[in-house]
């Protein structure tokens, strides 16, 4: 948990806005658990735990930078595209699900495929237009290829005359 950490503690810091990255930094310090005032919440008056965060600072690649509002009973925090935890297993446990998700991705690319190319030939059929503007895309497409041929063809020929 974010409130029982210490000066000297590994935090883990998973990037997950692009290519997943890691970063392992080392807590600095750690501020007093704060507890969370929302007026809007009447859990204090009805006899609920109230909430607490924590501010923690934790030196990273050589910086020191400030994690604010982590839940204080936690151990991981998700900021949007980034995955704050103190425990190693939690961030395991992370990188596994985006390696499971990315897996499943590609095993249905081909699903993913023929669906694109069933949907295609379905708004050819709805769609007249579309399926002329379909054809003379596939007929600019031959064209050039034939054009080409043609190009190396004689490039070809130019070559061996000389």
């Amino acid at each position: 948990m974010f409130q029982n950490l210490r000066q000297g503690n590994n935090l883990y810091i998973l990037d997950k806005s692009d290519v997943p990255t890691l970063k392992i930094g080392q807590v600095v310090n750690v501020g007093t658990p704060t507890p969370v005032f929302n007026p809007q919440n009447q859990n204090v008056m009805l006899g609920f735990q109230q909430k607490f965060e924590v501010s923690l600072r934790a030196k990273v690649d050589g910086k020191e930078g400030d994690f604010a509002h982590l839940p204080a009973d936690q151990s991981s925090h998700n900021y949007g595209t980034m995955i704050v935890t103190d425990s190693r297993e939690a961030m395991l446990s992370e990188v596994d699900a985006i390696n499971s998700s990315a897996q499943q991705r590609i095993n249905n690319r081909d699903k993913d495929e023929a669906t694109i190319k069933a949907c295609t030939e379905i708004f050819k059929s709805l769609n007249p237009s579309f399926a002329k503007e379909a054809e003379r895309d596939e007929v600019i497409g031959s064209l050039s290829n034939r054009l080409n041929g043609i190009e190396d063809a004689i490039s070809k020929i130019l070559k061996a005359l000389k």
